[in-house]
């Protein structure tokens, strides 16, 4: 799920050097108006292991599971040589699960694969038909009905970081 800020990066990348206390704020806020879409998420993912052979305290062993966070980035994007324009899209706030076996309960079924070329002694069982739902089933279901009071309050907290870092500019100009 992508929601697109222009400037947003450059900004924060501006602001941390320019204002590291205001940066530090806009994280806070942003981390504060996210926080319901990550409880929400968090909430979905179940207690209990999904699959049979999840049972255990492996990489991908359900008692090994971990949450959803919200990671804040605002590093510039690698350069590719090759490509034709100079700007690229870049994930500032992210939502993502740290461990293994959310993700791949989450997203098993989605190539839609059901042969492998592999030999058949080699081959992995396709277990998604064994769990509810399609893939997304926890990070981003139904989250496209949240997202709106999302965006707009997260518009908010950055044109009023912007206004607060240009009245800081201004006393320093000045």
């Amino acid at each position: 799920m992508t929601i697109e800020m222009k400037g947003l990066g450059e900004t924060l990348r501006d602001l941390g050097k320019i204002e590291p206390d205001l940066r530090r704020t806009l994280n806070r806020e942003i981390r504060t108006v996210i926080k319901p879409l990550v409880e929400d998420i968090n909430s979905r993912i179940p207690k209990t292991a999904p699959l049979s052979g999840m049972n255990h305290n492996g990489r991908t062993g359900w008692n090994n599971r971990k949450t959803a966070v919200i990671k804040i980035d605002a590093r510039r994007p690698r350069r590719n040589v090759n490509a034709t324009s100079t700007t690229k899209p870049v994930s500032v706030v992210r939502i993502i699960t740290r461990g293994a076996p959310v993700a791949i309960v989450d997203m098993a079924g989605k190539a839609g694969g059901t042969k492998s070329r592999r030999e058949p002694n080699y081959q992995r069982p396709n277990f998604a038909d064994a769990i509810p739902g399609d893939a997304s089933r926890y990070m981003w279901f139904q989250i496209e009905n949240e997202l709106g009071p999302v965006i707009a309050e997260m518009e908010k907290v950055v044109a009023d970081v912007v206004r607060q870092a240009n009245r800081e500019l201004m006393k320093v100009r000045l």
